[in-house]
């Protein structure tokens, strides 16, 4: 009984989310491939398990890309101890949605003002289509992902091969940015 109940609230909340990405996807958004010589603005989603190479990665895309404004948007269970939640650095908890699934409105707000100009999801977490519908509520003009992501979410998607180091996976998307804009740097 108790195994029904799990698997039809799961349902429920896989039926909210489907909704709302199919109805972030519908608004249109302006899609402008990112100057990378000229500072963009950036935001990074990532897992907990991978906020540990945080320094190492803002030490990468500020040499390489040189953003105008970077931003780490990291999903956890809890608040972590070692790392402070500011505009640099922001959290995404259990306690931000609601009973389906949905973020809540004030934490949907402060996403939806995350306007950048390029978007990176590193992020492999996509149980309950979680990946998919925070991507989807996002408003950057270009939106990068990986072979493990929805295709239709992303404008580039990055096939990264064996590689699971996510400052070498920026290196890679870095490569083909610079391909793609046609800079030799």
């Amino acid at each position: 009984m108790q195994d029904k109940c799990f698997k039809m609230f799961k349902s429920l909340i896989l039926f909210f989310r489907k909704r709302n990405i199919k109805r972030n996807i519908q608004q249109k958004r302006l899609l402008q491939f990112p100057n990378i010589n000229k500072s963009p603005i950036m935001t990074i989603l990532l897992d907990e398990n991978q906020k540990k190479d945080i320094k190492m990665m803002e030490q990468f895309v500020k040499n390489s890309l040189n953003p105008h404004k970077l931003r780490f948007l990291i999903l956890c269970e809890t608040l972590p101890d070692d790392l402070l939640q500011s505009d640099f650095m922001f959290f995404i908890l259990k306690e931000d949605f609601n009973k389906v699934g949905i973020l809540k409105k004030e934490k949907e707000i402060i996403l939806r003002s995350f306007s950048d100009e390029l978007f990176v999801n590193l992020s492999d977490n996509n149980e309950n289509m979680l990946n998919d519908y925070l991507v989807s509520c996002v408003n950057s003009s270009f939106k990068i992902g990986h072979s493990g992501n929805n295709m239709q979410l992303h404008d580039l998607v990055i096939d990264y091969g064996i590689e699971k180091n996510e400052v070498e996976r920026l290196k890679i998307m870095y490569k083909y940015l610079l391909m793609l804009s046609g800079n030799k740097k």
